[in-house]
């Protein structure tokens, strides 16, 4: 058995060593640092029951392997083992889930992972392990180019807009508009009533929700305040990469998570042109989850040869076995 363990959700797939898929599940948050261990356990073995849910019961997976964000900790790994045991999966392996971003976009076992969702990541792979691993280190340390980082910019560019410190933007509107506040910012005084009342709505939330105005940076990206901030954005990213290059490691390079896949690399051409190309000169291939990548990992650890033919069957299995079903 496979999971992708991640901070939206968590993904389980059961196959065979030919890579041929039996079973699926998908719950909640499995990442213990964002939903608490007791939650993300749930999540995590939820999945895992639906995946064997058709299996017989007298045949569970002889090995689970998780790939996963967030810290862990041995209460964590006690209570997922026991929780396995329960199903009659004897053994439990955790690994990172850049490894699974990686794997999950290629057969290679050599090359670079760069994830940009909330947060920022980049791992050199060598040999089918992380070599090294830079970034990670959570909205208040560093995340540079993230989600939570371009958020930030954005409020902070609005509120210094709206407190007549800098220039106008198109994000203003975007901004109070996914706040709820309906507010006239034409003149002083209702600019200064919208910021009272976005300064208050804002510290009333987590500082981590700031990610949710990411989007609205690449929706506005004509705007002469938006562009710079993903400009900036990728800059950043691109120097988390190049953190972990190895002049003697080549090889593709994977990236995942929303800001890339979702933002940079859909971004209009006008807008591309100015990024920050993340990998010149290597291919790039970008992931939507760390599943597939799992699936690899879990096969190599029991012993199985993982070639390119393996690889695309594993892959097709897997979009296959978690397409949507007709409802007739």
């Amino acid at each position: 058995m496979a999971l992708d363990a991640g901070g939206t959700s968590t993904r389980a797939v059961v196959l065979d060593g030919a890579g041929h898929a039996y079973g699926y599940g998908r719950s909640g948050v499995g990442n213990p640092t964002a939903a608490g261990v007791r939650d993300a356990v749930n999540a995590i073995c939820l999945a895992a029951e639906q995946a064997i849910a058709g299996l017989a019961a007298s045949d569970p997976p002889a090995l689970a392997l998780i790939a996963m964000a967030g810290e862990k900790t041995p209460v964590f790994k006690e209570q997922v083992a026991a929780r396995f045991a329960a199903m009659g999966v004897p053994q439990v392996v955790l690994d990172h889930d850049l490894l699974g971003i990686f794997h999950s976009g290629t057969a290679a076992r050599d090359g670079y992972a760069l994830i940009a969702g909330t947060g920022t990541v980049a791992a050199r792979i060598r040999g089918g392990r992380l070599d090294r691993v830079v970034g990670g280190k959570g909205w208040l340390l560093g995340d540079a180019g993230g989600g939570y980082w371009i958020g930030h910019s954005v409020a902070r560019a609005v509120v210094a807009s709206l407190d007549g410190q800098a220039q106008d933007t198109a994000l203003t509107g975007l901004v109070l508009n996914a706040m709820g506040i309906e507010a006239e910012t034409t003149t002083v005084a209702g600019r200064a009533g919208a910021l009272q009342k976005l300064v208050s709505a804002l510290y009333a939330r987590p500082p981590i929700s700031l990610a949710e105005f990411a989007p609205l940076a690449f929706a506005a990206y004509e705007d002469q305040v938006a562009r710079p901030i993903l400009v900036a954005a990728s800059a950043a990213l691109a120097d988390l990469l190049s953190a972990v290059r190895a002049p003697d490691l080549p090889g593709p390079v994977v990236v995942g998570g929303s800001i890339i896949v979702r933002g940079m690399l859909a971004a209009p051409p006008s807008l591309r042109a100015e990024l920050v190309p993340p990998a010149t000169g290597d291919s790039v291939i970008s992931v939507s989850d760390g599943l597939v990548g799992a699936a690899v990992l879990v096969l190599r650890r029991a012993g199985l040869e993982v070639d390119e033919a393996l690889f695309r069957t594993i892959h097709a299995e897997v979009a296959r076995i978690s397409r949507p079903r007709s409802s007739d």
